[in-house]
């Protein structure tokens, strides 16, 4: 039996905990996420799933009794983790604290919110499921400021933002904005403020966390010269390669400078840094030489150059025609068809590259000198091993040619 089907799931979790008297309730991004889908949720995009947690009306030492095999994860045993066949499951022993006040604690109101996993009984001591029906997020409390006591939870209102499609509430702006002069110098930053922003960009609503980072003073702050209509195109741009989205956010903030305060992950560093420096993709190649087609083949990936197709088309449709943009449409669909030449022209010259038989072995078989017909020949021999893979050694390509030749002779001419 495999150590994963040995695992509890998260009811059983919560099941084993109530035998032994200890309430547990389901409370997290993890809930939201369940009462969205219906069940357990999965990614977005290409980010975690949301985390599990189960707050556990006991203090730590009797949590370990009942779990010896949980982990403390947190000082003073704030926090304990415990692996089940879903993922691993935060537990937060409650000592004697009513369920509802720890709540408050939370600061952002879809999180006060939980639910006993063995009676489905709800604790909502400030009405959240009724924020959440009507689309809005709100402090569990202005004072204290909840942006003041933890600043990580900027980045924790945009995730919310995005992932449950919200709109951030009056209060909710008001505190962000009065909490960030003193708080943004310790705003969590590289990798902390790089996961939270990728998990908003693959979020199902990224312009809603997206317009709070903005609204709030984050964005202007910290990626000076972002474009607030890129906010809005985000989720209509691809999910592949993941560097198109970053870039489409971070386009026009000093990019280098953004990618090191990130801590970006040297690949997609680089991917983002691509795209944002070969966008608009029409304005970069506007000469349309050869060489400039051939270097956009060189230099990104099919995935990276659909995806700047993509990004343009997205802001033409939004200027309507407007200045520039009258001619762009026709530029860039001009662009497409250069590149989509350029690109059969590599492919066929990488399949003839790969023939048993060289233009010299050719010009042997066929008794001619150098010319286009032996390009012709080339040609014809790459199409053919194309359709008969196995056909790619000497005796049977040179089969094929004179057959080819033979069968209309002015093909040498």
């Amino acid at each position: 039996m495999s150590r994963s089907t040995e695992l509890p799931d998260l009811a059983e979790l919560g099941h084993r905990l109530e035998e032994h008297g200890i309430p547990a309730w389901h409370q997290g991004e993890e809930l939201l996420a369940t009462m969205q889908t219906g069940g357990r949720s999965a990614a977005t995009g290409p980010g975690p799933l949301p985390a599990q947690t189960l707050l556990c009306a006991a203090e730590a030492a009797r949590v370990l009794d009942v779990l010896p095999r949980a982990v403390v994860t947190a000082p003073r045993a704030r926090r304990l983790t415990f692996a089940t066949r879903s993922g691993p499951v935060d537990l937060l022993p409650l000592g004697d604290r009513p369920v509802g006040s720890v709540l408050l604690d939370f600061g952002l109101g879809p999180l006060a919110l939980a639910r006993r996993l063995s009676t489905e009984e709800w604790c909502d001591p400030l009405d959240n499921r009724a924020h959440l029906a009507d689309r809005r997020l709100e402090p569990t409390r202005i004072a204290p400021n909840p942006f003041a006591e933890a600043p990580r939870r900027y980045w924790i209102a945009a995730r919310l933002l995005g992932t449950l499609d919200l709109e951030a509430s009056p209060a909710l702006l008001v505190a962000a904005r009065e909490a960030l002069p003193d708080q943004l110098e310790h705003l969590p930053r590289a990798a902390p403020a790089r996961r939270a922003i990728h998990h908003l960009l693959f979020s199902s609503r990224p312009a809603n966390g997206l317009s709070f980072l903005r609204r709030s003073g984050v964005t202007p702050a910290l990626f000076p010269g972002t474009d607030a209509d890129a906010e809005a195109r985000i989720a209509r741009l691809a999910q592949r390669p993941i560097g198109l989205r970053w870039a489409a956010w971070l386009h026009g903030t000093p990019i280098q400078q953004a990618l090191v305060q990130l801590r970006m992950p040297w690949d997609l560093a680089r991917s983002i840094e691509r795209l944002d420096r070969m966008h608009p993709i029409d304005e970069h190649v506007r000469s349309f030489r050869e060489v400039a087609v051939r270097r956009i083949l060189q230099r990104l990936s099919s995935e990276e150059v659909e995806g700047l197709f993509a990004w343009r088309r997205l802001e033409l449709a939004e200027a309507d025609g407007r200045g520039d943009g009258a001619a762009a449409p026709d530029r860039l669909e001009d662009l497409r068809v250069r590149l989509e030449e350029a690109r059969r022209h590599q492919e066929r010259s990488g399949r003839i590259r790969k023939l048993a038989l060289d233009g010299a072995a050719v010009m042997r078989i066929l008794d001619t000198g150098p010319g286009p017909r032996v390009g012709r020949a080339l040609a014809h021999l790459a199409n053919f091993v194309e359709a008969h893979p196995d056909a790619n050694v000497p005796s049977r390509l040179e089969e094929e040619l004179r057959a080819w030749a033979g069968r209309d002779p002015e093909r040498l001419s």
